[in-house]
């Protein structure tokens, strides 16, 4: 499948893999790694949005700080990392940037919600759990990668989460075709073998 956009979207000469999720600290950055660990020589670029400055990084100094998100991606073989700290309404120009300090390489995974808003990846996997079954809605660009998502992962980490069926029910409001995967992140048996076969399908391994 090849790098989709709309005309509204941004133009991207990568194919592009995104990975958002219904909570900070969801499993994202996880899957990220387990992703750049199957596709050597893919570039890697993080989005954190703030109220603060907006800014494009992607010196060595920064990305590289042990144990942090950068690091993690980069030392799960990405060819290179880009972090993006952005207001929202700055957000389509930095990524922009971004993009572009990726140079020719030819495959791209971002990490964050709200890029969907401007790009189509070839691929678009959501992370959730069972606070998807909550009474309160999420917020509108997880909302919104959501209803984007190729793939919706179910990342099971304790035995209090919610039925299958109440989970599936929860993420239909919002995204009522893609498929929805059960599994725990940190099992990485697993969760390669899933990613192969995705990988796979979406043609971005042979």
């Amino acid at each position: 499948m090849s790098h989709s956009l709309t005309t509204k979207d941004m133009t991207a000469p990568q194919k592009i893999i995104s990975v958002s999720g219904l909570h900070s600290g969801i499993g994202k950055t996880e899957l990220c790694c387990r992703i750049l660990s199957l596709l050597p020589g893919i570039c890697a670029i993080k989005i954190t949005i703030n109220d603060q400055a907006t800014e494009v990084i992607g010196d060595e100094a920064s990305i590289m700080v042990p144990g942090k998100d950068t690091w993690r991606l980069k030392t799960s073989g990405a060819d290179r990392v880009v972090w993006v700290r952005a207001q929202e309404a700055h957000l389509k120009k930095a990524l922009a940037g971004a993009i572009a300090r990726c140079g020719t390489c030819e495959r791209l995974l971002i990490e964050g919600n709200s890029m969907l808003a401007h790009l189509t990846p070839a691929l678009s996997i959501f992370i959730c759990d069972s606070r998807i079954c909550a009474a309160a809605p999420p917020k509108p660009s997880r909302a919104a990668a959501l209803a984007k998502a190729d793939l919706v992962i179910n990342n099971i980490r304790s035995t209090t989460d919610a039925t299958e069926t109440e989970l599936a029910q929860a993420v239909r409001r919002y995204n009522p075709s893609a498929p929805i995967v059960c599994l725990a992140i940190t099992d990485a048996a697993t969760t390669e073998a899933l990613l192969q076969d995705l990988l796979k399908t979406y043609r971005f391994i042979c």
